[in-house]
């Protein structure tokens, strides 16, 4: 599948990878592993799952944008501003690098 961008996730300044969440069984940190796989569609449905929070909609949004699916991503960009942030979680995109030939 085809994404604008991809989605890197950092705590604490330190970038993620999907073994620093091997083991934990909460909906949020299996969306957040399969995010880190690039599964989006199998990390939406596991964000869907979890608490409400900033992350969740933020994620979602994201998400939605990556796929090419803008208006959905308003849409969850702005519940996401209806609610605290429980973590300390941070996201950043990333573009892919075009290779020059």
């Amino acid at each position: 599948m085809r994404v604008k961008f991809r989605v890197s996730i950092y705590k604490d300044g330190k970038k993620l990878k999907k073994v620093d969440l091997v083991g934990k069984k909460d909906p949020f940190s299996i969306g957040l592993r399969y995010i880190l796989e690039f599964k989006y569609l199998e990390a939406t449905k596991w964000l869907m799952l979890s608490e409400d929070s900033y992350e969740k909609y933020f994620l979602l949004g994201l998400i939605n944008q990556a796929l090419g699916q803008d208006h959905q991503a308003k849409e969850f960009f702005q519940e996401a501003e209806k609610h605290p942030p429980k973590t300390s979680y941070t996201f950043q995109i990333e573009h892919p690098q075009s290779s020059s030939l």
